[in-house]
């Protein structure tokens, strides 16, 4: 095991649309000597780096005595996913860096201060984003971005992808709007059709390339893309994560629900099955498996199948 991505607690201060992750109630916490219980597992499993996510991991008591926790426990890599707002305060990036957080991932989404508010349910959301990444350059840590792909919000990537690496940031993650979460609203509008997608994901991928920048989809079966893109793909496997959630709820990533897709009739030929992570069930619920047909061994020879992993410097 190379990774623990660890989420303490589901309390967030915004609501995002799709998400249910974000309660404060005592079930949905852990106590701080269970996080450091799994803290000390972790590196008993050999894990050298920590995901510390949630809800909204800054928001806890024992945020900093955390990372304090992971450094004296010797994790080499201490990466925060967070949506940057508290980091808008004074001195909160200064202390967060001091006490061990040496990466951050921030949770991106458009670059629109109204539509970013209606899909985070906050107000001046992106602001704080905004004013926290200003905190955060300065310590000159290693910034990334977790983008949230909508069916609104997909033709803005490439320039948000622009705009967040002339900034400083060093990767992005892309993820597909999930239900997985959406309780009894019907989100499915939300979700994009890969291939209405997939233009918008090149040109992003071309400007990440030019600017020395590296971008990654969590969301591409191996047969959605052009063959010469497959340094979109993603390793879920690689990763060697344990993701642990609030309850002892333990799983390694590759079964997480956003990541294990369900195959299809297609499928069942394709000469990378054993790499690929097919297609999420919420996603066959709005869009079918239309999208889906079967790479030959021909068609792939020569090619690398894996996919890339996220533990990038």
């Amino acid at each position: 095991m190379r990774w623990l991505e660890l989420a303490p607690g589901y309390a967030c201060n915004a609501a995002c649309l799709g998400c249910h992750a974000c309660s404060a109630e005592a079930a949905q916490q852990m106590p701080f000597d269970e996080v450091v219980q799994w803290l000390q597992d972790g590196r008993q499993r050999g894990a050298q780096h920590l995901w510390l996510s949630g809800g909204e991991p800054t928001l806890r008591k024992d945020f900093l005595a955390t990372l304090r926790a992971a450094r004296q426990l010797g994790y080499r890599r201490i990466k925060v996913q967070t949506n940057g707002m508290l980091f808008a305060y004074d001195g909160f990036a200064d202390r967060a860096v001091a006490a061990g957080m040496n990466e951050a991932n921030l949770l991106l989404k458009t670059l629109d201060p109204s539509t970013h508010d209606a899909l985070n349910r906050t107000h001046n959301g992106l602001r704080a984003l905004h004013r926290g990444l200003e905190r955060l350059r300065i310590k000159h840590i290693r910034l990334e971005g977790d983008v949230l792909l909508t069916a609104d919000t997909i033709a803005e990537l490439p320039e948000l992808v622009r705009h967040y690496a002339d900034l400083g940031l060093k990767h992005f993650n892309l993820w597909l709007f999930s239900l997985a979460d959406q309780g009894q609203t019907d989100l499915s509008r939300f979700v994009p059709r890969l291939s209405d997608a997939l233009p918008h994901i090149l040109a992003a991928r071309a400007l990440a390339h030019a600017r020395g920048v590296t971008l990654c989809s969590l969301a591409s079966p191996h047969c959605t893309l052009p063959l010469d893109a497959w340094d979109l793909l993603f390793d879920a496997a690689g990763m060697d994560m344990l993701v642990v959630n609030p309850g002892g709820h333990a799983f390694k990533m590759e079964d997480s629900r956003l990541e294990a897709g369900a195959f299809h009739l297609p499928c069942e030929t394709c000469a990378v099955r054993r790499w690929c992570h097919g297609l999420r069930p919420d996603y066959v619920a709005v869009h079918g498996t239309s999208e889906l047909h079967a790479l030959s061994e021909a068609d792939v020879v020569g090619l690398d199948p894996r996919g890339s992993v996220l533990d990038l410097r």
